[in-house]
């Protein structure tokens, strides 16, 4: 990693802690979808010891649970760890609520930046409850905007499953193209399937794939 990147590194990553640190509906990014506003509101730190939120994420963890890599027993008390530690935790991870008409209705946010090209991906979309159909294109593409604004990120990337219809139209709306499609197997043990890349299987056939897009440019919608 050369001098610049590492110094947008170590940039991206003591502003990523500050901003968790902050307090809760201190980061909001407001938007409208025919006329009716939404937010998006920043995860923080002080959030972990929010009861109602952390069952409303393990309810919404339990619901789309086929579309996740692993999936096990969904539990309060495991929800509350994941969101310390691989949320707030993580160096590189922000989590975005999306709250419509004073209900939260999914989140999503940005992990896994690839500094050197100032990069990272759109991570852990979950649609938890059907209001306003099509606000999720809106609110992904505001905080595209938002990386791009405060964090300087120049491009963006997903992961889907090759059998999530859905995702896959929604991430073609926005503008991402799929670069990628890797076989997956999978496992099962101790009440846990999860789904591995089987990246040596050549054979042109799999239950499922793994698809990865990229999107070049952020555009205002």
């Amino acid at each position: 990693m050369d001098e610049y990147s590492k110094e947008y590194k170590n940039n991206v990553l003591r502003k990523i802690y500050e901003l968790k640190h902050l307090k809760f509906r201190d980061i909001i990014i407001d938007g409208h979808y025919r006329n009716m506003p939404y937010s998006l509101l920043l995860i923080t730190a002080d959030r972990v010891v929010d009861q109602e939120l952390i069952e409303l994420l393990a309810k919404w963890r339990k619901l789309h649970e086929i579309w996740f890599p692993a999936q096990f027993k969904v539990t309060i008390e495991g929800t509350a760890k994941w969101l310390q530690n691989k949320v707030i935790n993580e160096p590189d991870r922000l989590l975005f609520l999306i709250q419509i008409d004073g209900a939260y209705i999914g989140h999503f946010g940005l992990y896994r930046f690839e500094f050197e090209h100032r990069s990272c991906e759109i991570d852990n979309i979950v649609r938890g409850e059907p209001t306003l159909p099509g606000v999720m294109k809106m609110a992904i593409n505001d905080m595209m905007i938002w990386g791009t604004e405060n964090l300087n990120v120049q491009k963006y990337a997903l992961q889907t499953f090759s059998d999530n219809d859905k995702s896959l139209k929604l991430y073609n709306r926005l503008g991402f193209r799929e670069i990628l499609r890797v076989p997956m197997h999978r496992t099962e043990g101790d009440d846990r399937i999860e789904w591995k890349e089987c990246r040596e299987n050549n054979s042109g056939s799999a239950e499922r794939y793994n698809v990865y897009m990229v999107l070049q440019e952020v555009n205002k919608l």
